[in-house]
């Protein structure tokens, strides 16, 4: 073969090879964990909406649930509450002006916000044990490790409840200095009322709002220990909620609160322009005494 023939194969043979390498390093990565843009575009993981996070779900979730929220830790979307109190996994947008208690602090406080103040109590039937330890004067603790990634919360726990139960609550209004009673609330600006919480075991547990014509503070029912008497107070308005293992956001509107009717009944409803407490009770009695460990975050008022 003449020379100029062998450098003709030759330089033929070289675009050849070019050819084939550079389809070979164009090829489309988008499917590995952690590619890159493709052809310029967007990046194909942390930008989309095909992340294995999507959107502004924390570290570790499953994702945003069907409100478009993103999804506390350990949860997997929304979830059924008690009759009449939806719950879901989202993180809500908290307004900063309708937080009771965030527990941010530390400690199981209600925040000076709106003419709110005081600290959260612990009360139950004198029959069983009950944590945290109260100590006289001094604010009950959070714990670490609160809803929506957020550094505490509030955790009790309680055992060998046969009369009643037992529960945790918070006043409104902060009581003036030396005082026994509540100091009235005016919620009338608010719907209801809402919270996260979750227990060790699925429990039921009642939410309920105490106000003036079912507090012994409102000196309209009647301050008896009598369980006979049928006008006697403590009958408050609440809702029954069905807790997880997982955070849930559970909104519970005033207009759906009910009595349990053993008390005074208020034919009008909640009075929500004055109001005392919030409590949360478990249920106890001699045939199934009461048992329960649970978390509670970001309690809110509700418009």
């Amino acid at each position: 073969m003449e020379r100029t023939e062998l450098g003709t194969v030759l330089v033929l043979l070289l675009l050849a090879c070019s050819a084939m390498s550079c389809a070979t390093n164009s090829s489309d990565d988008s499917s590995m964990a952690g590619s890159g843009p493709a052809n310029g575009g967007a990046p194909a993981v942390n930008g989309g909406a095909t992340s294995s996070t999507a959107g502004d779900a924390p570290t570790g979730t499953a994702g945003s649930d069907s409100s478009g929220g993103s999804s506390p830790v350990g949860t997997a979307g929304a979830s059924p509450g008690g009759a009449g109190a939806p719950a879901t996994g989202a993180c809500a947008t908290v307004v900063a002006a309708d937080v009771v208690s965030d527990f941010e602090s530390g400690k199981a406080d209600v925040l000076a916000v709106g003419g709110r103040g005081g600290s959260w109590f612990l009360f139950n039937d004198g029959t069983g044990m009950q944590t945290p330890v109260k100590t006289p004067n001094v604010t009950l603790v959070a714990e670490a490790g609160g809803a929506c990634n957020s550094m505490f919360g509030f955790h009790s726990t309680g055992t060998g409840f046969t009369v009643f139960g037992a529960g945790f609550g918070a006043d409104f209004a902060p009581k003036p200095a030396g005082a026994t009673d509540s100091t009235v609330y005016d919620a009338s600006a608010y719907s209801g009322v809402a919270l996260f919480a979750k227990a060790a075991t699925p429990i039921s547990l009642r939410v309920s709002v105490s106000d003036q014509g079912t507090a012994t503070e409102g000196k309209v029912c009647v301050d008896t220990t009598d369980s006979t008497n049928k006008m006697r107070c403590g009958d408050y308005f609440g809702t029954d909620v069905t807790l997880t293992t997982d955070w849930q956001d559970y909104q519970l509107p005033f207009a759906m609160m009910k009595q349990r009717g053993f008390g005074l009944p208020v034919a009008t409803g909640i009075d929500k322009s004055k109001v005392y407490t919030i409590r949360a009770q478990i249920k106890g009695s001699a045939a199934a005494p009461g048992a329960y460990d649970i978390w509670i975050d970001d309690v809110r008022f509700v418009k």
